[in-house]
């Protein structure tokens, strides 16, 4: 059967300054993905629509969301909606299109998201049959004003070659609208962006089809381009093969859990605390009036009221709501909190000292209860929050797991058992439980934000491993070219060094009617091993190899003193028989002198060079 997925992303803040703050971004993200989602709305199913806003939308999460969408869980028939509300730009030094995510930095267009990359990597290889990008961004750089051929044209972000590409593919569309520019400020409309505002009204019955009640692109297309003025109107790129239904399809299949996701060995540090993913849906109440009984509403998705933090559910005071949405002891008997007045008032008083942060006082009130009903799951439930707010997260996972064993259909265990999990490290473990949590109650939107969080962890440890993974395959390959074969290669460079130019010196002195060229070129290549071998050996491999430099000095040193000491006196009565000889032996004894002391200079400069480098590196 086929499916409908949804990415839907909205950033206001950057974290470089070049990206101005944007006002409607995130409100539009939200109102969008809560249409979708909504019974009278899109009726998509909620596990198929991930929202990511703020802070969290980095280009690490986004790449392996897309992956994730487009390439692992698609299948033939399936749509794929790309929702994206923000920033993008054009890279002045290659011309390419990026779109600005949270952390990108404009001056490093690697930082942002690559949209030849997506096009040629991500999209061509999906199976999906439909790919939809909607684009409503904000217009920023020097280059796109430069190409533009009229105020908002969305053009200049998509390279004659990426227009090319996108003309060959089938299905694969881009519909791209200026939320603003430097020219134009951004427009809303009710709390909402001007588009996006707009497609939501055209989406709740303007842009039905009269017979079918189902929304195609093309309908949705033409109304937007009848009700919206010049800045706002969408451009439509790419090849429409076959009708993109927006609304219509089938109710899809329930979310097949991401594989291939790295299991962390070491977890990262925990993020600081950041709003909520799935919250503040009032603002795209604005609707309402236009669209009868298909509204956007805050019901389906409850707006938070305070910030989550990493651990989720275990923020103290974060969510109130949870007691609320405890399931029903599962106990008997007398001793049953459900059954006794005195327990359950027991654990209202152990909630309150949850969120006063008196984590003892809640945590013997809740063990005096669990003394007499050690499997009532409201008391667990509880245990399990105040372990995992103290930090105790192997304690609260012990008891997460004593939960789903008493009831494996209690989806506020598996969050919890989750949350842990992830507070751990085993974010593998931890997408799967938040998995099943939202098999077991779809509409929960604690369990969406937590679920996006660990897989923000799991982009985010990814691109740890490979950033780290060149640098530790680059140390394993010095080590082992560090070793005694490779101290034995850099010995034998530095001897062969020694016998071209001691060859070269010497032929003078054997053959003098050799031409001085040759034996001056014998005598270059030499000392040109010697000072290479040396400076790269240093640089390379350290202070070992600046040793192997001095001894080598050394023994040609030694091998001058000796001959002067117990030769001189010969070397004198040979000379005064042979005067001719007299030039030769200075040739020998200069480039002795030479092999001696010359190496030396850059074996130092690439000891200190190498060791700049590695500090920097690291």
């Amino acid at each position: 059967m086929s499916r409908q997925q949804g990415l839907i992303i909205g950033i206001n803040h950057y974290q470089d300054p070049t990206f101005r703050p944007l006002q409607f971004a995130e409100n539009d993200a939200r109102a969008l993905a809560q249409w979708l989602v909504n019974g009278k709305g899109g009726k998509w199913s909620p596990p198929d629509v991930q929202l990511v806003q703020g802070q969290h939308a980095t280009r690490e999460l986004m790449e392996s969301l897309l992956t994730q969408i487009c390439l692992n869980t698609a299948q033939p028939g399936d749509l794929a909606l790309i929702y994206f509300a923000g920033h993008a730009f054009v890279d002045e030094r290659s011309g390419e299109g990026y779109l600005a995510l949270s952390n990108t930095n404009y001056q490093n267009a690697a930082t942002g998201l690559h949209l030849h990359s997506f096009v040629n990597y991500i999209m061509a290889r999906s199976r999906a049959t439909h790919i939809l990008c909607i684009l409503d961004c904000f217009q920023t750089g020097p280059v796109w004003d430069m190409r533009r051929t009229s105020l908002y044209d969305p053009r200049p972000l998509f390279t004659p070659a990426l227009q090319n590409t996108l003309q060959q593919q089938q299905n694969r569309l881009f519909l791209c609208t200026c939320r603003g520019n430097e020219r134009a400020p951004e427009v809303g409309e009710q709390g909402l962006g001007l588009f996006t505002h707009r497609m939501i009204v055209g989406l709740c019955g303007p842009a039905n089809d009269p017979a079918t009640g189902d929304v195609m692109l093309s309908k949705l297309h033409s109304y937007l381009q009848s009700t919206l003025g010049e800045q706002h109107r969408p451009q439509l790129l790419g090849q429409h093969q076959t009708p993109l239904i927006l609304v219509g399809q089938p109710q899809p299949t329930t979310v097949t859990p991401p594989t291939g996701s790295p299991q962390p060995t070491t977890p990262p540090a925990t993020p600081a605390a950041s709003k909520s993913l799935l919250s503040g849906y009032a603002a795209a109440q604005a609707a309402q009036q236009y669209a009868g009984t298909a509204t956007v509403t805050a019901q389906t998705i409850p707006q938070r009221q305070q910030e989550p933090t990493t651990s989720g559910m275990f923020a103290t005071g974060a969510n109130p709501q949870y007691p609320q949405r405890q399931q029903e002891p599962t106990t008997s008997g007398m001793f049953a909190t459900g059954a006794n007045p005195q327990y359950q008032q027991m654990l209202a008083q152990a909630q309150q000292l949850l969120q006063s942060q008196n984590y003892p006082e809640a945590y013997n009130l809740v063990e005096r209860v669990l003394q007499f009903a050690p499997n009532d799951t409201s008391a667990l439930t509880l245990k399990g929050q105040i372990l995992g707010a103290g930090g105790r997260y192997q304690e609260a996972l012990s008891t997460t797991e004593q939960l789903v064993q008493i009831d494996p259909n209690n989806a506020l265990a598996w969050s919890m058992r989750a949350v842990v999990l992830s507070n751990l490290g085993y974010y593998q473990d931890a997408l799967s439980s938040i998995e099943r949590s939202l098999e077991l109650d779809t509409q929960n939107a604690e369990s969406y934000a937590i679920k996006t969080n660990i897989m923000g962890q799991i982009a985010m440890t990814r691109g740890q491993q490979a950033s780290s993974q060149p640098n530790a395959m680059i140390g394993a390959d010095q080590q082992k070219r560090g070793g005694p074969f490779s101290f034995l290669i850099g010995a034998a460079l530095q001897i062969g060094g020694l016998i071209i130019g001691s060859a070269g010196a010497g032929l003078l002195i054997i053959q003098p009617g050799l031409p001085v060229a040759i034996a001056f070129m014998l005598m270059s290549i030499g000392l040109a091993i010697l000072c290479v071998n040396s400076a790269r050996g240093a640089f390379r491999y350290g202070i070992s190899r600046l040793l192997l430099t001095i001894l080598t000095s050394l023994l040609v040193a030694g091998i001058l003193g000796i001959t002067y000491v117990v030769g001189y006196t010969r070397i004198i009565a040979g000379l005064q028989h042979r005067a001719s000889l007299l030039q030769p032996i200075l040739f020998f004894v200069f480039w002795a002198a030479a092999a001696a002391i010359v190496p030396l200079i850059p074996a130092i400069g690439g000891l200190i060079s190498g060791m700049v480098a590695r500090r920097r590196a690291s």
